[in-house]
């Protein structure tokens, strides 16, 4: 055997590192298809599912490169080895995973989103919120996405139905992303704010949310 030649595993591992954090890099944000702003829920099941599988081919790329392995046929078991290794790591991922993405997500810990609420507003085509008197129909939150739990800002706009008014809402919103260096930003344009009031027999008035439809998303940065 010539032991100058690279071995299998030595070749797989860094190919599975780059793989896996070009696969997350892709599905964050940067897909050519655009798989959320095309989608009815442009946070999806997606962002539940991708960032695991991404992390365990790094995790199983990381674990190669810690491994000799001289012949060609002990590889595969190697690798096979190996990816059952990183499971119980991928496994307590996804776990705090959830915890960020549905727990911890939705506060403004990044401090950003009342700049990008009046950024939004300047545009003078966002109607007024039925849910706040005298404010426009603009909301702010953050969100995390990917294998790193990448911070963005989300923002939904109501009730701004037509695209060169949307148009006004991204170029002021995309102003103030470049002015102030923010986080990213997702705006998700509905067609309208629906708040459905509910008065029960005791007099006692009670407003809910109804549903809406989501027309379009456009993601800044």
């Amino acid at each position: 055997m010539d032991r100058s030649r690279p071995k299998p595993a030595i070749l797989i591992a860094p190919l599975l590192l780059a793989g896996g954090l070009a696969l997350d890099w892709i599905l964050e944000r940067h897909n050519i298809f655009k798989l959320w702003e095309n989608s009815s829920y442009p946070i999806s099941w997606a962002d539940m599912f991708y960032p695991p599988l991404c992390l365990w081919i790094c995790l199983t790329g990381i674990m190669l490169l810690l491994t000799r392995q001289p012949s060609a046929e002990m590889s595969r078991g190697v690798l096979l080895r190996t990816v059952a290794l990183a499971l119980p790591l991928v496994v307590l991922y996804t776990i705090v995973l959830g915890g960020m993405q549905f727990v911890a997500s939705g506060a403004d810990r990044l401090g950003e989103c009342p700049d990008l609420d009046h950024a939004a507003a300047r545009s003078n085509v966002i109607p007024e919120s039925q849910w706040w008197k005298g404010r426009p129909a603009v909301g702010c939150a953050v969100e995390r996405r990917g294998v790193f739990l990448s911070s963005y800002n989300d923002l939904a706009v109501y009730g701004v139905t037509e695209k060169e008014s949307q148009q006004r809402v991204v170029d002021e919103v995309s102003k103030q992303y470049r002015q102030a260096h923010t986080h990213p930003v997702q705006i998700r344009f509905f067609d309208r704010e629906n708040v459905i009031t509910d008065k029960r027999a005791n007099g006692v008035v009670f407003q809910k949310a109804g549903p809406t439809n989501l027309i379009r998303v456009v993601n800044i940065g």
